[in-house]
């Protein structure tokens, strides 16, 4: 049943009304008891309800809809709610990596599979798929291999839409590797047929191309690996040349990303560094050395997202701003009142616009915050109406969930750093069982935002504490150039530290601390099980690095395999004295290894070969691998069984 909020002109509703008139269906429908954990099921089952998107005249939502282990490609008419399923997918071989209206009748989806060499060597790839929106019809595959091509080439990654081109609802603009390999070359392809034209050519070391709102292929992003080099060559429409904007070594300087254009073929959008952080600006692409004007910026924090352009007001309006938590950031006047009503009617929740029709009147919103994982609802300006549409995880409630605290503690060097503490429900300021939770990347970051690790184990009790270790993003350029070549070195300290603020602030028991990650996070736990053996007393890694030396050599087969190779740090020695595996005989502590053996990330061999040495080495350790599990969980029962794994884990070593 859908539920109506009405709001007046100017959304002066009861903020507490609206509030509580949101939060109705999941209180009604969900009387979880805030101290009683969860079954486990709530948190490896996918979120209900992922990727909605309005269709351009503002009558159907296109969504992603999670049932048991499959996910369905659903289209509602939000009229009379007829539903339509155009296709589906358990996950196991094919993953949707996003769904898109191509018009009003026609959806666009992107899929990725794992594969093969003959070597050996496992990767990803990627397929654009088009369907009708709203009738069953045939699939069709918008990239097919090219028949007169010279090579026996099949694009790797074939969904990289650079253009949706509204005003020609037929077609799209992609670019893709399809005529030479790894040299991208534009095609304008019709949704309806597949039949692709050949828009700009393939040049050089161009690894991506970028275009205006008129369709114009307009940047072109060169790459040369051996410098590590990044050039932005601009096409200046007044002499028809390619002229070079901007250059970065990378690691060595601030990158610039483009971001977009607005109407004007020469106002285009760039994050690059002011200050420190990395900004928002607007550069005149009609001027000698394109100036850039600054548009948005904070002191202490990167600025990253996605541009909001209104197709009704021909121009950029906002920015999609990840902080952390997404939320909507408009310079728009319209639309930052519009904004502003938004946040008075929702108080307590950031309010993100997703995305709007093309006339601007009907939008969905995502409401979200640190003990409200999400609803969706959809907005219609003209009725002043909003409806509530679903909530992503409807069993975690407000009474359940925990709002993460910012909280900041020195390292060791006197370095402030950032993380992010949750409490459980149960904590009775005195110290208790903890864990710490590492982000992988590196160069990524944690926040205030809802993830379901830090849930689970915040449910059944542990406090949780998720550092932004020094290499992590979002702190500025220098900040995360730290992580090149520091793995295990300060970056551990970092979370070695971070045990120590714990136990100063009475949060946690020195002898019971458990350090778990994934990814770069899952190598962390593992270097915390041997750096330092008498810290913790267990460790999970999930799809971890155990050999740094082995991992660089694996870089070959990558094309910026000097960028991999510089990141990890090019000292065999220091890579060998920070490699976990080296050092199994120092572990004190029960270890949890759990790798899938598709994973395309972090070969399988680095969890194996860690399982051998501490086998060899007579410890405590229990190896998982699951077949045909890749680095991101995507099959259910992989899912179901690593938090399964996990629970047991923790109950076993870190009693509360």
């Amino acid at each position: 049943m859908l539920l109506r909020i009405c709001l007046a002109a100017a959304l002066r509703v009861s903020a507490l009304l609206a509030l509580l008139i949101c939060s109705l269906s999941s209180l009604q429908l969900h009387a979880a008891t805030a101290h009683k954990p969860l079954p486990l099921e709530v948190f490896y089952n996918d979120a209900m309800i992922e990727d909605i998107e309005l269709s351009p005249d503002g009558t159907h939502l296109l969504a992603l809809k999670n049932v048991g282990g499959d996910t369905v490609v659903m289209v509602v008419e939000l009229a009379t709610g007829k539903t339509f399923y155009s296709t589906k997918t358990d996950n196991k071989e094919f993953k949707f990596n996003w769904v898109r209206w191509a018009n009003n009748d026609r959806i666009l989806m992107s899929l990725r599979f794992d594969s093969r060499l003959p070597n050996g060597v496992k990767y990803m790839q990627s397929r654009l798929l088009a369907t009708d929106a709203k009738q069953q019809g045939k699939i069709i595959t918008l990239v097919k291999p090219d028949k007169d091509a010279a090579y026996n080439w099949v694009s790797q990654y074939q969904d990289n839409v650079i253009s949706l081109l509204p005003d020609d609802p037929e077609h799209i603009l992609i670019s893709v590797d399809r005529e030479v390999p790894l040299h991208q070359t534009v095609y304008k392809a019709n949704v309806y047929t597949g039949r692709l034209q050949r828009v700009k050519k393939h040049s050089g070391s161009v690894r991506s191309w970028f275009a205006d709102h008129q369709g114009n292929v307009r940047i072109g992003e060169h790459y040369d690996d051996k410098k590590r080099k990044v050039t932005y060559k601009i096409l200046d429409l007044a002499t028809n040349k390619w002229v070079v904007a901007w250059e970065y070594v990378v690691f060595d300087e601030p990158s610039i990303d483009i971001a977009g254009f607005g109407n004007n073929p020469n106002e285009l959008y760039i994050f690059a560094d002011h200050e420190g952080r990395q900004a928002l600006f607007r550069a005149d692409l009609s001027k000698p050395g394109f100036p850039r004007e600054l548009v948005l910026s904070d002191d202490s924090y990167d600025i990253s997202g996605r541009l909001i352009y209104s197709h009704a007001h021909k121009e950029v309006v906002g920015l999609y701003y990840n902080d952390g938590s997404s939320r909507s950031v408009f310079w728009n006047k319209e639309f930052k009142a519009f904004q502003g009503g938004l946040d008075k009617a929702l108080p307590d929740t950031r309010n993100y616009i997703v995305n709007m029709s093309a006339d601007a009147r009907k939008y969905v919103l995502f409401s979200t915050n640190a003990t409200k994982p999400g609803t969706y609802m959809y907005g219609d300006r003209d009725a002043k109406t909003l409806t509530h549409l679903a909530d992503t995880y409807p069993a975690l409630t407000e009474e359940v969930l925990i709002a993460k605290q910012s909280r900041r503690y020195k390292a060791r060097d006197g370095l402030e750093l950032e993380g992010f503490l949750s409490l459980p429900k149960t904590f009775a300021n005195k110290p208790t069982a903890a864990i710490i939770l590492p982000h992988g990347g590196p160069m990524s970051e944690d926040g205030k935002a809802f993830d379901m690790f830090s849930t689970f184990m915040a449910n059944r009790g542990y406090v949780v504490f998720q550092p932004n270790f020094r290499g992590s993003s979002g702190y500025g350029h220098d900040f995360m150039m730290q992580a090149v070549g520091g793995y295990g070195l300060e970056m551990q300290d970092d979370l070695e530290d971070a045990v120590k603020y714990l136990v100063d602030e009475k949060i946690a028991d020195p002898k019971k601390v458990c350090i778990v990650g994934a990814s770069y996070g899952g190598y962390a736990a593992l270097m915390g099980a041997t750096k330092t053996p008498d810290l913790f007393q267990c460790a999970i890694s999930f799809a971890g690095m155990s050999d740094l030396v082995q991992m660089s050599k694996s870089f070959r087969h990558f094309t910026n395999k000097n960028t991999a190779r510089k990141q990890f740090g090019e000292d065999k020695g220091q890579l060998k004295e920070t490699s976990p595996v080296r050092m199994a005989e120092k572990v004190k502590i029960p270890v949890l290894l759990i790798h899938g053996d598709d994973d395309t990330s972090v070969p399988v061999e680095q969890s194996r070969l860690m399982a051998r040495a501490l086998k060899k080495h007579g410890k405590n350790y229990e190896y998982i691998e699951l077949e045909e599990g890749t680095h991101y969980l995507d099959y259910l029962p992989h899912r179901q069984q690593t938090f399964e794994a996990m629970e047991k884990f923790l109950q076993s070593y870190l009693k509360i």
